[in-house]
């Protein structure tokens, strides 16, 4: 199972669109204020979705439970957020 932190960003839809269309296993993380389109995108293409934050252990604990891999494309230079 590969992990996608950073899903919603512009690398991390093209990596779950890309992963998905592989048909390899992955799961997208989103983070709970994560655009609402975004989201449905993901998940229209097939994405299985979990939200987590990376400021916040306890999700990424979760997030990360039954990964084999997880890759991470999140960055702050666009979708910075109080706390980031």
């Amino acid at each position: 199972m590969i992990l996608v932190v950073g899903a919603t960003g512009l690398l991390g839809s093209a990596v779950c669109r890309v992963l998905t269309e592989s048909k390899m296993a992955m799961t997208a993380m989103v983070r709970p204020t994560a655009d609402p389109a975004k989201v449905v995108k993901l998940e229209q293409g097939g994405a299985k979705l979990v939200r987590g934050d990376l400021k916040h252990r306890a999700s990424l604990d979760a997030a990360c439970k039954g990964v084999d891999a997880v890759i991470s494309t999140a960055s702050a230079s666009f979708s910075r957020q109080a706390g980031d």
